[in-house]
This record gives structure tokens, C-alpha cells and sequence, in this order.
């Protein structure tokens, strides 16, 4: 049983400002998607160019992975721990526990795709009787939703240092032993990804599970004139095999893995991202098992994506940041060289249709910091359950685009849904946030010299004012 102890330095759920019996989210981000990338199957092996550069990677040991990045393949999938079963669960095991604890880990899918890949149902329980700690793992391997006919996994023995998350005091850390899963529907179930479910438990009565695969890839490739480290693995969940368009793929400038990776941009560190080395950019794939590595240039048409003012009376107007489409995502100012250009007011991108990841936008003096949104109506975080992500910034040879923001902004409730009722005596948590939605985007922040925050009014339907104040952006 891993039961070592050390200080959190990843939060689960987004940051929130509690007033009164008030919570107000504005674009908080969850541990696991915030940097999440909406993606369609990337290059296939037809459409890889047969003159692209081939590059051989080795399997390592997840733990054995560079300092710099091998924190993030420590969480991998994860699931919020329940205290009772979800309404489709199947049979269960007799529990030993009077408290187990039930969830579902989503794989084989991106995070915009909830109805595709496999959902693993599992429960947690406690072998020794109620209150002596959680050390039993029933995982439905088989995908029958029957917990009794799979067996179980059982605490690692002897657990390396270097597979211990980082967690904070008063968490308990269970790091069970390894399992072979099968990771798309129609896979052989024979060889499978081989993961290991850890069990956070945390002293407020959380729990979290998390499913990270073991083995990842490293190896030496050109891009370029350059020579570059590669790490390929799974750092934000388990979307597919190793050719899954968002498998994490980390550059380092070549022998030098320990220092921070060269494309840091958001949306930079997945096996999608379109690099820029001096004029040219280049894509990556890879085969399902990780033990290639593909690079060529890209050779399509081009186009200008152009931010302007609109009708507002700026003198100055820029931009900065990442866009990503179905199959690949690409930053606006970084390149290979490690260098950050300035915002500008004009970019030459690949031709394609395009949505925000992240974007950094200011107006003379006035500074928006932008996501994808991936909050819906009652939805936190459920932005993918109401439509795939739209992608309306269309990047064409012969037309530049121009970003000027003059869709309406909206306020999205992401708790409570419009349909939530209250009973007398219940406490009412609300999560808002300030959307784009033609360009399906949510505001992070605002700030003209310092920050902008909304002013937050809540009436009864009389128009009786409740309370007020001033709340922050999540």
C-alpha cells in the first residue's frame, strides 16, 4: 500500500471565490481538461507523406521519464469517486466496506467525444472492514458492467519514489498494481495498454481516481535543421494509443531533457501541434504502438488571420496565442527556435477552419485572456454534451479572416441548469460563465491596468436584491 505524503501542487477543480451561500465561476479550469484539445483522428498511415523522415523511439518506463514532464503522465485518466453506483451501473461484489466508493474512467475517446471509447466501470473497497483503508479495486475489464466475474487489483508492493504523485498533507495515496486494458471498442483485447489506477483520498472526503499508463517513448529526431529530444506519452488522459492526435508529445532541445520543453505553448505539448521552424511548419504522427515517429513539412496553401477594432475606438489592437482544428493545433507566435514573437495584429497560418485555445487579445490598454468554453447550461465542464466544438475561424488562401469580436457576449450557467429547483433550507451554488458563443469561447480574464470584475446582483423574483458584491473570475 502507498501510503507516502507530500504537498499538493496540482488543484483538482477549478479556482473559486465563495461569497454568502454564493459561488461564481467565471471559465474555472479542472485539473484534467485544462489543457484539454478537441480533436478528430489526425494523420493516418495513407496520409502520411511516403518521403516523410522516420524517426525509431524507445519504450522507457513512465517513472523513468524526464523530470520536466514525468509529473504529468503521473495523473493520466481520472475519475471523481462516488458514494453510490451511477444509474446504469450493473452488479456489484459484496463489499466488505459500508462506504465503497463507485466512478467510471472514460478512455480511448478525446474529452469532446463522451459517447465514444470505453467507460471502465469500478468500485473501491476496504478488504479489512469499514474505516481501514480503501485496498481493494473491482474494474470492469470485460465492459459487461458486471464488477463480479473480473477479479481485482490489489496494492502495489514496494511502490518506486518516482511513481508517488505529488499530493498534499492529510491525503492518502494508493497506487494499485498494474492491468492490461483494452482502449478502443473493437481492439484486440490480448495485448492491451498497460495502466495503474492510483486512489487519492483527501482529509475533506474527496476521492479521485486516477488510470496512467506505464510505458512511454523517448528518442532523437530532426525538424528542420534541428535536432530534438522527443517524449511521447499520455500526460492528460488516455484518449488512444500512441497515434492518438492528443497523445502528449514533449520536445526538448536535443540531450538536454531535464530543461523545460521547447513548444511550452498551450496546445504545444500533444502529438497534433504543428511546429514552425523559420518559414516552414512541420506535423508529426505516429504508429499505435509509439515505436516511430513521423515528421514532414507541411506543403498546403496558406492564409491571414487579421484582428481589427471593429467599430470601437482603439488605436492599437493584437493578438497572441493558440488555435487548434479537428486534427492539429498551432500557436501564433512560437516557433522551435525557443523564441516568442510579439503579439501582432496579423498572422500567416495553413490554411483550415480554426477555433481559440487559448487567446490573449488587447485593445490599446484593455487586455481579454480567452479558452475554448467547456461549460454548458447546468453542464460544468460539459461543454461537449451539448455539440461537438465548433471551429469558425476559417483561414483561406484568398480572403485573410478578421477576428474583431463582434459577436454578443453571453453568460452561460453552468450550475444551476435552467430546470433546477430548491427546496427551503437548500444552499444554492452558482457557476456562471461569460462566453463568446459564435466563436465558442470564454473569458479567463479582463483587465485594463488591473483586473476588470464582474459585479454579481442576485434577486428574488419580486426583485428583492438577496445579496451582492464584486466576484472574480474563476
Amino acid at each position: 500500500m502507498c501510503l507516502k505524503r507530500a504537498d499538493l501542487n496540482r488543484r483538482i477543480g477549478g479556482r473559486t471565490a465563495r461569497w454568502v451561500l454564493l459561488t461564481l465561476l467565471f471559465c474555472g479550469i479542472g485539473i484534467a481538461t485544462a489543457t484539454k484539445l478537441e480533436a478528430s483522428p489526425g494523420p493516418t498511415a495513407t496520409s502520411i507523406p511516403k518521403d516523410a523522415a522516420v524517426f525509431d523511439l524507445k519504450e522507457i518506463s513512465t517513472f523513468d521519464a524526464p523530470d520536466a514532464v514525468r509529473t504529468r503522465f503521473l495523473f493520466g485518466a481520472y475519475a471523481v469517486c462516488e458514494a453510490e453506483p451511477g444509474a446504469n451501473a450493473g452488479r456489484d461484489p459484496a463489499f466488505q466496506s459500508d462506504r465503497p466508493l463507485y466512478g467510471s474512467f472514460h478512455v480511448g475517446a478525446a474529452s469532446t467525444e463522451p459517447n465514444a471509447g470505453c467507460h471502465y466501470r469500478f468500485a473501491i473497497d476496504e478488504s479489512a472492514g469499514p474505516g481501514q483503508g480503501y485496498d481493494r479495486m473491482y474494474l470492469d475489464m470485460n465492459l459487461n458492467k458486471d464488477l463480479t466475474d473480473d477479479g481485482f487489483c490489489r496494492p502495489m508492493r514496494d511502490v518506486p519514489d518516482k511513481a508517488l504523485a505529488q499530493v498534499g498533507t492529510g491525503v492518502t495515496q494508493v497506487c494499485f498494481e498494474p492491468i492490461k486494458l483494452q482502449i478502443a471498442p473493437g481492439d484486440d483485447p490480448s495485448p492491451g495498454l498497460e495502466v495503474m489506477p492510483r486512489l487519492l483520498v483527501y482529509a475533506n472526503d474527496r476521492q479521485y481516481m486516477t488510470l496512467m499508463t506505464t510505458k512511454a517513448r523517448v528518442g532523437e529526431i530532426q525538424i528542420g535543421g534541428d535536432r530534438f529530444t522527443v517524449v511521447l506519452g499520455h500526460g492528460g488522459g488516455i484518449p488512444g494509443w500512441f497515434d492518438h492526435p492528443e497523445t502528449g508529445l514533449y520536445l526538448f532541445a536535443a540531450n538536454r531533457a531535464n530543461d523545460r520543453p521547447v513548444s511550452s505553448w498551450y496546445g504545444g505539448d500533444r502529438l497534433m501541434a504543428m511546429h514552425r521552424s523559420g518559414d516552414a511548419y512541420y506535423r508529426l504522427a505516429a504508429t499505435p504502438s509509439g515505436d516511430k515517429l513521423f515528421v514532414w513539412p507541411y506543403r498546403g496553401p496558406f492564409g491571414v488571420l487579421e484582428i481589427k477594432a471593429g467599430e470601437r475606438s482603439v488605436q492599437r489592437a493584437s493578438v497572441s496565442g493558440s488555435l487548434s482544428s479537428k486534427d492539429a493545433a498551432i500557436s501564433l507566435t512560437d516557433s522551435l527556435a525557443g523564441q516568442s514573437a510579439s503579439p501582432s495584429s496579423s498572422f500567416r497560418l495553413p490554411a483550415g477552419d480554426y477555433g481559440p485555445l487559448l487567446l490573449n487579445v488587447t485593445y490599446d490598454t484593455l487586455n481579454c485572456l480567452m479558452l475554448r468554453n467547456r461549460h454548458a447550461d447546468g453542464l460544468p465542464g460539459g461543454r461537449s454534451q451539448e455539440g461537438p466544438p465548433i471551429y469558425p475561424i476559417q483561414i483561406r488562401e484568398d480572403k485573410p479572416y478578421v477576428l474583431d469580436f463582434s459577436g454578443k457576449p453571453q453568460v452561460v450557467f453552468a450550475s444551476p441548469g435552467r430546470n433546477h429547483r430548491l427546496k427551503p433550507g437548500d444552499q444554492l451554488e452558482v457557476k456562471a460563465v461569460l462566453t463568446d458563443p459564435s466563436l465558442d469561447i470564454m473569458f479567463r480574464s479582463i483587465r485594463k491596468g488591473e483586473q476588470l470584475d464582474p459585479k454579481v446582483v442576485i434577486k428574488r423574483a419580486n426583485g428583492e436584491i438577496v445579496a451582492e458584491g464584486v466576484m472574480p473570475f474563476g
